[in-house]
């Protein structure tokens, strides 16, 4: 998968405006799917920047698979700790 990155401007619900630095997917392979581990971090980051609920259960539903690398997913997950 190839990345690119992007300034992208956003709006908040109060009318406050700023800039966001994003990457996306150039070259999307439909057979990868997230680890686990990954789909976790961004389900999180999205509680903690109050997203709406409907928009994390969205990402809930996104088809993830167990990492090859047993020690990764703790290793990752270990700063919620």
């Amino acid at each position: 998968v190839e990345y690119r990155d992007e300034v992208v401007p956003v709006v908040f619900e109060d009318g406050e405006q700023n800039e966001a630095l994003i990457y996306y997917a150039t070259n999307i392979e439909p057979t990868l799917y997230p680890y686990h581990w990954y789909k976790e971090h961004v389900v999180r980051g999205a509680r903690e920047n109050g997203f709406p609920e409907g928009y994390i259960r969205t990402i809930q539903s996104v088809v993830s698979i167990d990492d090859p690398d047993p020690l990764r997913p703790d290793i990752e997950l270990s700063i919620y700790r």
